[in-house]
């Protein structure tokens, strides 16, 4: 079958899902005056996909439809900020997913109906609603993520396939190029005595033995984990050659948070496409914004990418829960959690600690962490900020105490030299993480990172 033919054969075949499959008892009735409205719209779209297909007429008002598909995605848009993102009765996300996929599909059939290939414009388009449907919905609904998924593998077959635009394969052979990797605001001078050890040969056994000896564990640094990454050799995330040819030409979302750092007054966030956060924020000619992609699953958004790592076997031996305080304590996890974090030089995640025990693995660039045992007395975490709690982010900015940074808190001299007399009584473990290094960031500990070049992270979260 032709990519085009396939691409169309599918989307009906969706359609035809979300007709016939009966609605779920809903007590919420405006969510159900929604859904039949979107109902209604599935069908008339239905009507105008076989008279395109049977090249017939028909009498559906397009224009009437394609300002219902928006009433409804704006509707349920509104519900993600009515509600804390956990409490959103799952049947807005359905219906946001439902309600973006059957707009790509008018789109998708606009373009199609009179063509081989789609335009650019409107390929960026379906890219993106469907990419929200993923990162703001969790691709909740009938057709869900797996959906969603093969939608944009066919789309990016039918791309390859046009006229004048290389295959994604061919694209990434000719990845040549690769990030500019320095480090353009210098790097901290390490303590010899507050060094992360390095280490390398540890058998699984060994690991386990460390992580539940007499003494609680500290931060390891091991050198030999993830050189068989293809990450690291044969498909390479320092290129950004290959990077664009795994998210679709770039074309795919991913969420940024924009600013230095999460806790001060001027950060926020976006969605924007791969391509443009690799020339706004990662390229030297981007114009010095700093923009980070940070603690987010990536691999299961973009499956293509999880294939280029695969989760250290440290991740599955048995390890000690929380070593200060047991009220920290999280339910195990089935499997790590694992995020990416990638960025430009000087981006950074102030003090915190995280709930699990954690491989961080550098894969592209360098960055320097300082770590703070879970006993310290002097992090100063922080309270409840707008009904979220911050209890597990420090005060403390290491960059302004240590003179990296400019003050954005507005601290006087005197607040600034009695918190960094504090912090400085306090042990610390300290490294620069280079690629192919894994630190052992034990659960509870409390750490800073900073990157000292464009960098691309892992973090494997397990308990």
């Amino acid at each position: 079958m032709a990519p085009r033919d396939e691409v169309l054969s599918w989307y009906r075949a969706a359609i035809e899902t979300l007709i016939s499959t009966p609605a779920k008892d809903d007590p919420d009735p405006e969510s159900v005056a929604v859904n039949v409205l979107l109902q209604r719209q599935a069908k008339a779209l239905l009507i105008i996909h076989d008279a395109l297909r049977d090249s017939s007429p028909h009498q559906v008002n397009e224009s009437l439809l394609t300002r219902r598909l928006s009433d409804v995605v704006s509707i349920s848009t509104s519900k993600f900020y009515a509600y804390r993102f956990d409490l959103l009765p799952c049947q807005w996300r359905q219906i946001h997913t439902d309600a973006l996929i059957l707009s790509t599909h008018y789109d998708v059939l606009c373009s199609l109906g009179q063509n081989a290939w789609l335009g650019d414009e409107v390929l960026d388009g379906v890219v993106e609603k469907l990419d929200r449907a993923v990162i703001t919905a969790g691709g909740a609904g009938v057709l869900g993520t797996a959906w969603i998924e093969k939608t944009l593998r066919l789309l990016e077959r039918l791309c390859d396939a046009s006229p004048g635009e290389p295959p994604a394969a061919k694209r990434a052979k000719r990845a040549h190029t690769h990030f500019a990797l320095g480090e353009p605001y210098g790097r901290p001078a390490l303590s010899p005595e507050r060094t992360c050890p390095a280490r390398n040969g540890w058998s699984l056994a060994r690991f386990e033995k460390y992580m539940n000896g007499d003494t609680s564990p500290r931060p390891v640094v091991f050198t030999d984990l993830v050189t068989t990454w293809p990450a690291l050799t044969n498909r390479p995330w320092k290129s950004p050659c290959y990077l664009l040819s795994r998210t679709f030409g770039g074309r795919r979302l991913v969420p940024v948070e924009i600013g230095r750092s999460y806790v001060d007054s001027d950060w926020g966030q976006e969605l924007v496409p791969f391509g443009a956060f690799l020339s706004r924020y990662i390229s030297p000619e981007g114009g010095g914004e700093v923009g980070y992609l940070a603690q987010h699953d990536l691999f299961s958004q973009i499956p293509s990418l999880r294939g280029d790592i695969s989760t250290p076997d440290f991740c599955w031996s048995s390890v000690p829960m929380h070593p200060a305080d047991p009220a920290k304590n999280k339910a195990p996890v089935d499997v790590p959690l694992v995020n990416a974090w990638f960025g430009p030089a000087r981006t950074i995640t102030p003090l915190h600690t995280d709930a699990y025990h954690n491989l961080l693995v550098q894969v592209v660039g360098t960055k320097y962490v300082r770590l703070y045992p879970p006993w310290s007395q002097a992090m100063r975490p922080r309270g409840e900020e707008d009904g979220v709690d911050m209890s597990n982010t420090s005060s403390l900015d290491v960059g302004v105490l240590e003179g990296w940074d400019e003050d954005a808190q507005g601290m006087t001299e005197e607040e600034r030299e009695a918190a960094k007399s504090d912090l400085g009584s306090e042990e610390y473990w300290e490294c620069v993480l280079g690629e192919g290094d894994t630190l052992l960031i034990p659960m509870g500990w409390w750490h800073y990172v900073r990157s000292l070049s464009v960098s691309f992270s892992v973090s494997f979260w397990w308990n």
